[in-house]
């Protein structure tokens, strides 16, 4: 008999319909990882809560958006498991019992916890109008944006829950993402020091990401209003490529250009960014913008070109699936029933390992 593969796990919180930048930051990696290993991929709509438990009105259909997209952009539940977090209702138990082992001081120590608290109360700060009451307006946005919850101290444990329930080996993460991991490692560690080894410490599986500027030169987010989905239309692509952040010491198109990043231009051109990753003979376009051969406006017509296969082939197959709303609630449904099995059984190993049976 073959031996056994490796299992990945791997989620994405539903905001909606993805970017470019979630394509080439994970999707597109997940496609490539159906093939060599048993990849458990799931929406973590219950970490879509711990920041943002305060506006669900749109959950439903993010999580249909976004499963619509993963669809398209090649994800087969014919050869990995697709589901939906909270449909498997054991990652909330398991969640509850590594709690128990977890120190606190780990979770106050998190990066992340740290940064997010001080995003969010910068945000918070500048919705306050001109004129308004400072007081007034700080004490109105923190009882609207509070995040100092017992959801979001703790989502490290849940996130470990997500990745060990399914004895997963592998994570496939970028290099920024390793200390998240290795707190899912701790996890696993003391729980095994306490009750033996009872769970799988999950590798990294390092994956290179592309950094796919948004189209005002940014990093491409949501919160800036700068992104390229990958369910663009044809008038909706040709808007967003043409207004696209390229030069601003290239005023004329003969003038000679910085399409890499750099001291005249520090975020670099979209444009030429996008180019390496759509266009073929990129290099020469990045030569003849430099040399003061390629204007803007020429340059963008050029790059609208090489998206048009990639994002109409995009489209179709998209709006196949989009025709079949029914398919994606009976995949979900398939993939919980399947996820579920799998969970049951390391479940049952954690529950006797800690005498609860």
């Amino acid at each position: 008999m073959p031996d056994r593969r490796e299992v990945v796990v791997s989620g994405m919180r539903p905001t909606g319909r993805l970017h470019i930048g979630n394509h080439w930051g994970a999707l597109r990696n997940w496609v490539s990882l159906m093939d060599r290993y048993d990849c458990y991929f799931f929406v973590a709509d219950w970490h879509m809560l711990t920041t943002g438990y305060a506006d669900t009105a749109a959950l439903r259909a993010n999580v249909r958006e976004m499963v619509l997209d993963w669809l398209a952009a090649g994800l087969d539940p014919a050869r990995s498991v697709i589901f939906r977090q909270s449909d498997v209702p054991e990652h909330a138990e398991l969640a509850v019992l590594l709690g128990m082992v977890t120190p606190l001081s780990w979770l106050e120590n998190n990066p992340t916890w740290k940064e997010q608290l001080q995003e969010l109360s910068k945000t918070k700060l500048s919705k306050a109008a001109d004129g308004e009451d400072h007081k007034a307006a700080e004490g109105e946005a923190a009882s609207r944006y509070e995040i100092r919850t017992f959801g979001f101290l703790g989502y490290p444990v849940l996130q470990a829950a997500d990745i060990l329930l399914y004895r997963g080996s592998r994570v496939p993460v970028g290099q920024d993402q390793l200390p998240h991991l290795e707190l899912s490692r701790e996890i696993a560690r003391k729980f095994n020091h306490v009750y033996g080894p009872v769970l799988v410490e999950p590798q990294p599986l390092l994956t290179q990401t592309p950094k796919v500027p948004g189209t005002d030169g940014r990093k491409m987010s949501k919160s800036y209003g700068n992104t390229v989905d990958i369910y663009e239309t044809a008038d909706t692509l040709k808007a967003k490529v043409m207004s696209m952040y390229t030069d601003p010491t290239k005023i004329r198109k003969d003038d000679p250009g910085h399409p890499e990043p750099c001291p005249e231009n520090p975020p670099g051109c979209s444009v030429y960014a996008l180019h390496k990753l759509y266009t073929t003979g990129w290099e020469k376009i990045g030569e003849d913008c430099r040399a003061g051969r390629l204007g803007c406006v020429a340059d963008k017509k050029h790059l609208l070109e090489s998206l048009d296969g990639p994002f109409s082939a995009f489209r179709k197959a998209r709006e196949s699936y989009a025709a079949r709303p029914e398919k994606v609630d009976e995949l979900l449904a398939e993939g919980a029933r399947k996820a579920s099995a799998a969970a049951r059984s390391t479940l049952d190993q954690v529950r006797r390992a800690m005498r609860l049976r």
